[in-house]
C-alpha cells in the first residue's frame, strides 16, 4: 500500500482487523522511510514480553500521526531494527481538542485517570493541586510521578490505537493553570456544588465548540474562592448529576461527556492528523 496523497483518514472496520494487533510507539526521529529502530523499554516489551522474532508483522507509530506496517527484521545489540512495508494513512483522533485537568489524588487514582482518558481521546493532561487536594508531594516526588504517567500515556496509546501522543504536562497549581486559558476554548469545571443543569444542556449554550478544557475538582470540591476565579477567567462550573463521585469517576466521566457533545462520540469528522 503507497502512502496516500490526502489526509489521514479512518479505517473501516475490516482494514482494521487485517491489521497486526502489536502495536508500538517510536520516536519521529526513529521512524525512517523505510526502517524504524525500537529501543529502551519498547525493545524489551517487544523482545521479553511480547516474544517477537524476525519475520513476524507489527505496528509502529510516532505519536505525530503516521503510523506503518512493519516486519521486525533483526536485533542488533539492544535495539530492534523493523522494516517498513507500508502507511496505514489512518487517524483515531476526535475533531475535539479535549485538554483534562483533573485535581491531585492520592495513591493511583490519577493512574488510571491518565489511561483511561487517553483512552477516550483526551489530547492533555494537565494534573493542577487546589486546596482540598489530597496527595501533595515534594518537587522531585512529582517529577517522577509525571514521568511515570507519561509512561502509562504511551502504554495507553499503543494500547488504544491513537496515531497522535497526548501531552502529559507538569503539576501545576490551579491558579498558575487557570489564568492561562486561551481565549478560543470553552474552560469547565466539573466540581460538588456547581450548575445544576445537565451536561446535556451544553451543547445547547456553545453548540460551535472544538477545543475544551476541563477542570475536575478534588472530592471535596472547589473551595468558593477557586470557583470564583475559573469563572473571573472565562471558565463555566457543570455538574455530574446528584451522586458523589470520586476524582477519577468524574474524569473519566467529563471526558466522554465532551467526546459526546462535541467529539468523535457525536459522529463528527476526525481531524487529520498526518498530511504527506
Amino acid at each position: 500500500m503507497e502512502r496516500s496523497k490526502g489526509t489521514a483518514r479512518m479505517l473501516s472496520t475490516a482494514e482494521t482487523a487485517a491489521l497486526p494487533k502489536v502495536r508500538f510507539y517510536v520516536e519521529a526521529d526513529k521512524l525512517g522511510e523505510d526502517r524504524a529502530i525500537i529501543t529502551g523499554s519498547a525493545y524489551h516489551h517487544l523482545k521479553n514480553v511480547r516474544r517477537l522474532v524476525p519475520g513476524d508483522e507489527l505496528l509502529v507509530f510516532d505519536g505525530a500521526g503516521r503510523e506503518c506496517v512493519g516486519v521486525l527484521e533483526t536485533f542488533q545489540a539492544d535495539t530492534a531494527v523493523v522494516r517498513i512495508l507500508s502507511d496505514t494513512d489512518k487517524t483515531t483522533e476526535s475533531a475535539l481538542e479535549l485538554t483534562l485537568a483533573p485535581c491531585l489524588a492520592k495513591g493511583k487514582k490519577i493512574d488510571l485517570v491518565v489511561e483511561k482518558a487517553i483512552e477516550i481521546g483526551v489530547d492533555r493532561i494537565a494534573v493542577v493541586t487546589s486546596k482540598r487536594s489530597i496527595g501533595r508531594m515534594s518537587a522531585d516526588a512529582a517529577l517522577d510521578r509525571v514521568e511515570r504517567w507519561r509512561r502509562i500515556a504511551v502504554a495507553a496509546s499503543e494500547q488504544s490505537g491513537r496515531t497522535a501522543m497526548p501531552v502529559v504536562e507538569r503539576i501545576r497549581p490551579i491558579e498558575e493553570f487557570v489564568i492561562n486559558k486561551p481565549d478560543d476554548t470553552l474552560g469547565l469545571v466539573f466540581t460538588a456544588g456547581a450548575d445544576p443543569d445537565p451536561p446535556a444542556t451544553l451543547r445547547q449554550r456553545y453548540p460551535h465548540t472544538n477545543k475544551v478544557i476541563c477542570i475536575i475538582g478534588p472530592e471535596g470540591g472547589l473551595t468558593p474562592e477557586e470557583i470564583t476565579l475559573c469563572r473571573e477567567h472565562g471558565f463555566h462550573d457543570v455538574g455530574l448529576g446528584p451522586r458523589t463521585l470520586r476524582t477519577e469517576t468524574a474524569s473519566i466521566v467529563a471526558a466522554a461527556i465532551c467526546q459526546h457533545l462535541w467529539g468523535d462520540l457525536a459522529r463528527r469528522p476526525p481531524k487529520p492528523t498526518y498530511i504527506p
